[in-house]
This record gives C-alpha cells, structure tokens and sequence, in this order.
C-alpha cells in the first residue's frame, strides 16, 4: 500500500510540474531590447527535464537548453551590433511555443531608486515636469527608446519574477516614463544612434538599505540582528521601507538580464541616518553586491547628488550636507563609479518640494557620464568642478578647483556681485557668509570681515542652497566644506 502510495505521489509532482508548461519571465516580451555585442541570456521555466529551443531573428544558430528539476532553463544568445532592425525572437518546448515580437538589439540600462527616479513624464499634481509635454509629444520619434517599468513589490525571501512590460517611447506611453531614466536613454539613443532600453526598478520613499542584500548589509557592520529589526514589519509604518525585501523582490529577479549599466537617483530618505551610517559604504557595498549579482564585472554605476530641500520644519536640518559629501566620497571607494551634481536644478519657489522640476539636464548629464567614461566620447564635459585645494592668506582665502580648465563662471555678472553660498571661519568655528573678491582661471579669492584669520571654508553647506557657480561646461560646483 505505501509502494502505491509513493508512486501516486511520484506521479502527481510529475503532473504537477508538467503542468507548468513553457514560461518566460513576466518583464521579458515583445518590444524587449538586448543588449548587443555579446551573449545575452534568455531564460524561463519548462517541464522538469524538457527540451527548450531558441532561435532569433538575426541568425541561423539554434540555441537548446534543458530544463532542470526545478523546471529552469537558460541559454546566453550571441547578439550582433546594435540595429534599428525588429527580430523576432522563439522558444518552444514540445507543443508549447512562445514568439517574442519587435525585439531590439541595442544598449541596456538598470534604472533604479526612489521618487525622484520614479517620478513620470506626465508629473505629478502640482509637480510637473519642466517642458514635459512638449517632450511627450516629441518622443514620438523615439520609438526605439524602450523601457520596462517594473510593478512595485516586496519579499522577505529571493524571489525569480516580478511583473512589467516593455513599452515604446510614444506620445501613448512615454507619459508614464521614469522622465530621469527616458531623458537618459533618449541623450544616449541619439548620440549612439542605436536603440537604448531601460529597466526602472525604482520606489518613492525608500531607503537604501531597502535594495541591499543581507551580505551586502553585513559587510558594512549590520549584524544578523540589526536586519532582522529592519525587515520586521513596524506599526503604522508602510512595508516597502524595510531592509533587503526591494532587492529581494524588485532587483533579484533580473540577475540574468544582460545590462551594461546602472542609473542610481536615491539619498533623500537617508538623510536622517547620516549619523547612523556612513552612506557612501553603504552605496559603494551595494554597487559591488549589484555587479557580482549579475556577473558583468564593474560595469559603470552612474548616481546622482540629492538636490536642494529643507529637511526640518525650521528649513535647515544641517544634515543634507553631510549626506551630499557621502554621496561624493562614494564614487572613490568603487571603480568605475561617478556622481553628478543637482545643486542648480532647482528653482527659488521649489523650496519644500522635494521633486525638482528639471528632470532633462538630470538625465542628459548622466548620460554625459556615460558618453564620456564608458563609450569613449571626448569633449562632453561630465565632470563638475570640485574643491581641490584652499590656501589661507589671513583674511581670505584662495579656493582651487579642478575639472574647469576654462575658468569658474558666476549667473550675477563678471564681479561675481550677489554670488552666494561661500562660507569661512576662523579658529572659533564660527561660520560667516563670505564675498567673492577675485577670479582668476580655475580658483576664487573670498573673504568676510568677521574673520581676521580663515582658517576654513564651506560652499552650500545647508539643505537648501542653490549653485551659481558653473564650468564652462555648465557643470556647477559641487558642495563642500574644509571642516
């Protein structure tokens, strides 16, 4: 009775698993882009030990994989120079087919973070995007700007799949697009001239530690103990802001994609732990969790610089600074890696709005990054001028910059007259705003007279302080202080 038993049982988890059938992942479809010049995979779920077969538009080689145990199978295609030419793409197993139709080869990108990533063409109420209809209208002809944009969803345990499908920039869709993300692909698409897909795993709000993984956490000194707090749901707080179950859920899945980059837009929910963490090795454990994770090597993490936001009730919280220098160390501590700077793209009557309206020059600038270090562009100026140096001369001082080879330029007139944000002090530590006295190519002289001896200074060392300093690249001066 037991021998029949157990062959029941054989035969129903047989059954069961036939059942299953031919399935690919729900984010990967028709309108796909993969990425060119290399072995790109494709992968999905068949019957315990199928047969599974691929063949693709662009060549004669059949592709066969067989599905394992579990029912999961793989097969990395060779993919040719990006084109502007639709493939088809077919997989089959016994009587199960599927036909993957409009597919792209092209450049890929993940695209990741929180509002600021997430925030759509269209807007949100009361927050719109700058000239964003017009580019609506205009993404028409952009057709091979595709992009995914993945539903949200949470896990506390690794999951294979999460939900979204591929979309054509188009006056019908590119209203819902990630704007950073599609400004990004569009600047790339037309200076590469070749189609660009964007996957946008991204939600408002949330922490970094959301999209880490528990050894990515451990090796920043949380302990077993510490996620486990963070993962375990908090009363009257939302489930998506809990350690590693985005990157469980939202990121995990799509270790198999064949990207070539990674977009980053999130900070501003971690502006309260500076104090708590050092940010910046919280990012740097990340990106190298990320790119061991999908087996690319250092492929390039581009982020970008909170922008300008009062972050307490009084205006000034004293905490996005430090949170801006994080950000900035951040890029030196994993290879490539870079920052761009946000301190100008903002507007005097966005204060208190903590999603900036000019979501274009995000984009394009880091795509500029992207141009310039990974595609061997020259010229396109993606680096901003940066602090190199300051030399004390009793009251004032000499500040140095590097990455602005032709010189500092002001938005108040050549005297520099009204250029705010500098700051100096003396041995007491006590900051007072200073004036711009001279200019000479790549430093600035300033000064105040309630300091007889600087011994420091800082430049929108505040939440909310706006750049009106520029290269002649248009790239402000990122933030910093000598404290």
């Amino acid at each position: 009775m037991k021998r029949i038993i157990l062959i029941f049982s054989c035969l129903l988890v047989a059954f069961a698993l036939r059942a299953e059938g031919l399935k690919l992942p729900h984010f990967m479809g028709s309108d796909m882009v993969l990425q060119q010049n290399t072995n790109a995979n494709i992968w999905g779920w068949a019957d315990a030990g199928s047969r599974v077969k691929v063949s693709v538009g662009w060549s004669k080689t059949k592709y066969t994989a067989t599905a394992g145990d579990d029912g999961f199978w793989k097969v990395a295609v060779s993919t040719p120079a990006a084109s502007f030419t639709p493939y088809t793409v077919s997989i089959s197993s016994g009587k199960d087919k599927i036909s993957l139709e409009n597919v792209l080869i092209g450049e890929v990108w993940l695209c990741s973070g929180q509002s600021n990533m997430e925030m759509p063409m269209a807007g949100w109420t009361f927050q719109p995007i700058e000239n964003g209809a017009e580019e609506i209208r205009e993404s028409n002809h952009y057709p091979f700007v595709r992009m995914i944009y993945l539903e949200r969803s949470e896990s506390t345990e690794l999951k294979n799949d999460c939900n979204g499908t591929w979309r054509c920039a188009g006056s019908e869709f590119t209203p819902g697009f990630s704007a950073t993300a599609y400004f990004f692909g569009k600047r790339l698409s037309r200076e590469l001239n070749i189609p660009v897909g964007l996957i946008v795993t991204c939600w408002g709000g949330t922490m970094i530690e959301c999209w880490m993984s528990r050894d990515a956490l451990k090796s920043v000194g949380e302990t077993d103990e510490s996620i486990a707090a963070s993962i375990a749901p908090r009363e009257g707080g939302w489930a998506g802001n809990r350690a590693t179950v985005l990157y469980n859920a939202m990121l995990y899945p799509l270790r198999h994609y064949t990207v070539n980059g990674f977009i980053w837009y999130q900070g501003c929910s971690n502006v309260g732990k500076v104090f708590e963490q050092d940010y910046g090795k919280y990012q740097a454990a990340m990106v190298t969790q990320w790119r061991q994770l999908f087996g690319r090597g250092d492929i390039p993490f581009y982020y970008v610089q909170i922008a300008p936001h009062p972050y307490a009730a009084s205006g000034d919280s004293g905490l996005a600074p430090l949170l801006r220098e994080r950000q900035r160390q951040a890029a030196y501590l994993v290879p490539n890696s870079a920052m761009i700077c946000t301190m100008d793209l903002v507007y005097e009557f966005e204060k208190g709005i903590i999603h900036p309206r000019q979501k274009k020059p995000v984009g394009e600038r880091l795509a500029n990054l992207a141009l310039e270090n990974w595609y061997g562009f020259k010229g396109y100026g993606s680096a901003s001028p940066e602090l190199d140096k300051i030399i004390p001369e009793g009251a004032t001082a000499k500040v140095v910059f590097r990455n602005c080879e032709y010189g500092i330029h002001g938005d108040k007139g050549w005297e520099f007259k009204g250029v705010d944000g500098f700051e100096v002090a003396g041995e007491d530590g006590t900051w007072h705003p200073a004036t711009i006295s001279d200019c000479q190519g790549n430093y600035l002289v300033v000064g105040s007279p309630e300091v007889a001896d600087i011994k420091k200074v800082r430049y929108l060392w505040h939440d909310f302080s706006i750049a009106r300093l520029w290269n002649s690249y248009r790239m402000p001066l990122v933030p910093f202080t000598t404290e």
